[in-house]
Parts: C-alpha cells; sequence; structure tokens
C-alpha cells in the first residue's frame, strides 16, 4: 500500500474505492474503502511510540508489564504488519532475481 501519492494530491482516486479492490486486512480483519479515513489519532500515536519502542523507549513509565495493553495489542499488531510488508517485499526482490 503507497499512499503518498493520494496524500500529495496526485492521485484522483484510492486504489482500494475502485472495483474489486476495496477490501482490505489487517491482523485478520477486513475493511473497506481507503485505509487513511479510518486512521485516527490514536491508531497515529500508536505509531509515533512504536517508532520509540523500537529505539528501546517505552511511552509509559516503568517496564513492558507497566504499558496498557492497548498499547502492547497495537505494538503487536503494527510489528506483524511490517514483518508481512517485509516478507513480501523480499518475495518480490527474489522474483526479479530470477
Amino acid at each position: 500500500m503507497d499512499c503518498r501519492g493520494c496524500l500529495e494530491g496526485a492521485k484522483t482516486r484510492c486504489e482500494f474505492e475502485l472495483p474489486g479492490q476495496e477490501v482490505w486486512g489487517v491482523d485478520g480483519c477486513e475493511y473497506r474503502g481507503c485505509p487513511y479515513k479510518i486512521v485516527t489519532r490514536e491508531s497515529t500515536n500508536f505509531l509515533r511510540a512504536f517508532n520509540f519502542y523500537e529505539r528501546g523507549f517505552l511511552p509509559n513509565p516503568g517496564g513492558w508489564m507497566e504499558q496498557p495493553a492497548k498499547m502492547l495489542d497495537a505494538f503487536e499488531t503494527i510489528e506483524k504488519e511490517l514483518k508481512k510488508i517485509e516478507t513480501e517485499r523480499l518475495r518480490k526482490r527474489n522474483l526479479f532475481k530470477r
């Protein structure tokens, strides 16, 4: 998924709103339409917090057991999706090497 064109105003229509491509999934759940439309401030904050988490910083005092369960669930989902993206990227790169 590459939303840069939409966000920069270069696209006139989201690829996820075209017939046949309007359903997409994350973490086993299916969604319809443009993914950007369902991004909330809370999900954006989880993404920002995940970037710090990857560098070794937790957003709340204490260890990981003191972090909110909702945030830990979000981190697991983000990490799982990033792994899927990387796996797909490697698969595509290996296809072109042949």
